[in-house]
């Protein structure tokens, strides 16, 4: 009983380690959103720019000073006096101004955090229907040494039986030797592609054997206005190139409050001694002092800075305008590329396929009656074999091309 129990529990553990190693899309595009390491490298963008607000709002230190007088006290009784200082610095609008370029730098940091996540998403699920493609490419080439390695069983006997030649028997044995080796070429291009999900999720050694879904989505319909839309609506480049002017705005801003000129307030106490000095006697005494300095701005005279900043908001809004043509272009041809694609996959109906395979099987069947030829039979079996990878190429392009049109709308759904 307990051999049993012992033996379960093993097919237990094995049957979850298995469920584990077969991904589906779902799964992939969190862990990749979750744990992508040059995502989260990206990120620390926010907090650093989140740090750097924190420090726009600090204000000049103010400054404490102490000076100790002696007036010939020792020779002719002058007296001493001790003085303490506090002076700050006053800087109008600076501070402010500060913090609006900070707050700038922060939301562009967070737009380019967004854009980069819709960047690597498009790239992740392109990615995991590349997968999906070469895991119907290797069914195609294993049905195919299939088919190949029966033929050449047939063939061994027929051969004995002397109903064949041996360079038919060969003919076949070396067919099916080529199409074990091209299935093994697929499966190592299947675990490559496995491989490249496991890393793009941040754990390459998480062993992926398989992966879930289907080429054969069909999708939704939408027009060229609508993507035109969303893609202003939800374009993070769009986004951040609109934040560019903001901050050259805030920049701009910043450099006229830094030109004013800074008030240097001051207030001071001095205790002084009584003046023991006959000629000239004077009681203990607190004496106060206030003032006010203000520089004279002469080098405001030059306006460089006054005018490069100006420049660069013009140079702002050219950068946007010229990225409201950009997005559009990308629209249009992304929406191209999608309806060439999706006729692309209409070539390959359920028809085609029914016949190259109906043909394929009455190629091989009627070869082992000694019907026909080898040669029409590999002709038939290429025949299929490039028509299923066709198929299944076209539906690999028809889904790539649906997740760029997403991408340069600004939004990427789809399920796989």
């Amino acid at each position: 009983m307990k051999k049993y129990l012992t033996i379960y529990l093993l097919l237990s553990v094995a049957a979850v380690a298995a469920e584990a190693q077969t991904l589906n899309y779902r799964e992939f595009i969190d862990s990749v959103m979750g744990r992508n390491q040059s995502l989260l490298a990206e990120k620390m963008n926010i907090p650093i720019g989140e740090a750097q607000l924190k420090a726009a709002r600090s204000i000049p230190n103010p400054s404490l000073s102490a000076e100790y007088g002696n007036n010939s006290d020792w020779s002719i009784a002058m007296g001493q006096s001790l003085s303490f200082g506090l002076e700050q610095t006053i800087t109008p609008g600076v501070t402010v101004a500060r913090k609006q370029v900070a707050g700038a730098e922060l939301a562009k940091a967070e737009l380019s955090v967004a854009e980069y996540e819709l960047t690597l998403k498009a790239e992740a699920t392109a990615k995991y229907l590349d997968a999906l493609l070469a895991r119907e490419l290797k069914e195609v080439a294993r049905q195919t040494m299939e088919h190949m390695q029966q033929l050449a069983d047939g063939d061994s006997v027929r051969y004995a039986k002397g109903d064949i030649s041996q360079l038919d028997m060969l003919q076949t044995r070396l067919e099916a030797r080529m199409a074990r080796q091209s299935f093994l070429s697929s499966s190592a291009e299947y675990g490559n592609a496995l491989l490249t999900l496991d890393a793009m999720m941040g754990n390459v050694r998480r062993g992926s054997q398989a992966v879930e879904g289907t080429l054969e989505k069909t999708t939704g319909g939408t027009t060229l206005l609508e993507l035109l839309e969303n893609a202003k609506a939800n374009r993070p480049e769009l986004h951040s190139a609109e934040q560019e002017i903001v901050l050259a705005q805030s920049q701009q801003k910043l450099a006229r409050r830094e030109r004013l000129p800074e008030i240097d307030l001051s207030l001071g106490v001095s205790l002084n001694s009584r003046v023991a000095n006959e000629e000239a006697p004077a009681p203990e005494f607190v004496g106060y002092t206030v003032g006010v300095g203000v520089p004279l701005p002469f080098s405001n005279a030059n306006k460089g800075v006054i005018k490069a900043n100006k420049l660069a908001v013009q140079q702002a809004e050219l950068s946007r305008d010229a990225m409201v043509t950009q997005i559009e272009a990308e629209v249009r041809q992304a929406y191209n590329n999608y309806l060439l694609a999706q006729q692309n996959t209409r070539t390959y109906s359920s028809q085609l396929i029914t016949d190259a395979e109906t043909i394929l099987q009455g190629r091989l069947y009627a070869y082992q009656r000694g019907e026909t030829t080898l040669l029409e039979v590999l002709t038939a079996q290429q025949t299929y074999n490039e028509v299923m990878s066709s198929y299944y190429e076209a539906l690999h392009n028809h889904l790539t091309a649906l997740v760029d049109m997403q991408r340069v709308a600004g939004n990427i759904d789809i399920e796989l």
